[in-house]
């Protein structure tokens, strides 16, 4: 009944190809933070379908490889985790996807339902954690699951801390050395069928931010551009900015022209 959730990536060379990344495949850290960061710097974080096009979202890995690859569309956490934990998969390494939390505001305030996936890898007997799913604030890398250790991923630091119960939560640490909790999961895997039930809530249910809010994120080489509450923030090597957008047309032809995003 659900066999398209866990069906074959179609061709992982082409999926290469569309995240413009012709490294080496080897089972290192390094290799899996450079396709970490090619996947996050050509395919978008974007709800466009669920907030514009009114379309349901579907997690068949052959319907995302043509949302993705062949159409090249973006997608949210349940997408774009789901097709890349697949090309991992596809290309050797042992992965698997876990359910997790959103952290709003501090570790403490009542928890957000489940309503995250990303995926851990084994790497030599040690454990990582990948996610291309987030936006913004997502580790622009491979980190290892590793307690209280400070990881810096492409100039920003995070840290895992251990919780009861086999639990962790990923912080990410500002300049003001201040930290912020983003990400609660554990290590036990998840089957493809767990995630129906978060992806049809947050997806369809008016309370949700994704189908409330119109979101893109798409990160560059030296800074990031987001779409997001009406407006448009751009940062690269030489400026940061922000601006409203105006209309519609403005907001396409944004989406067009940094997002490679044609609706």
């Amino acid at each position: 009944m659900y066999e398209e959730l866990i069906a074959s990536l179609p061709d992982h060379g082409q999926y290469l190809k569309r995240i413009a990344y012709g490294g080496p495949v080897a089972h290192t850290q390094d290799v899996l933070s450079a396709l970490v960061f090619a996947h996050q710097k050509s395919v978008p974080f974007e709800n466009y379908d669920i907030c514009e096009l009114k379309q349901p979202i579907t997690l068949g890995i052959e319907h995302l490889f043509d949302k993705v690859v062949v159409r090249r569309r973006g997608g949210y956490c349940f997408e774009l985790n789901a097709i890349f934990g697949s090309l991992l998969t596809s290309l050797g390494f042992a992965v698997w996807p876990v359910l997790a939390r959103i952290y709003r505001g501090s570790e403490g305030e009542q928890p957000m339902p489940p309503s995250h996936r990303v995926n851990l890898v084994c790497l030599d007997g040690q454990k990582y954690f990948t996610d291309v799913g987030f936006g913004g604030p997502m580790p622009a890398g491979a980190l290892l699951l590793e307690e209280n250790t400070i990881q810096e991923a492409r100039g920003v630091r995070y840290r895992f801390a251990k919780r009861p119960h086999h639990r962790w939560t990923l912080f990410r640490i500002n300049d003001e050395n201040e930290e912020s909790p983003m990400i609660g999961f554990t290590e036990a895997p998840s089957e493809a069928v767990d995630f129906i039930t978060p992806n049809y809530y947050t997806s369809t249910q008016p309370e949700s931010m994704f189908v409330r809010t119109r979101l893109a994120n798409i990160r560059f080489d030296d800074g990031f551009a987001s779409i997001g509450n009406g407006q448009f923030h751009l940062v690269r090597a030489d400026r940061d900015s922000t601006s409203a957008i105006e209309s519609k047309e403005h907001e396409f032809s944004l989406l067009r022209e940094y997002f490679g995003i044609s609706l």
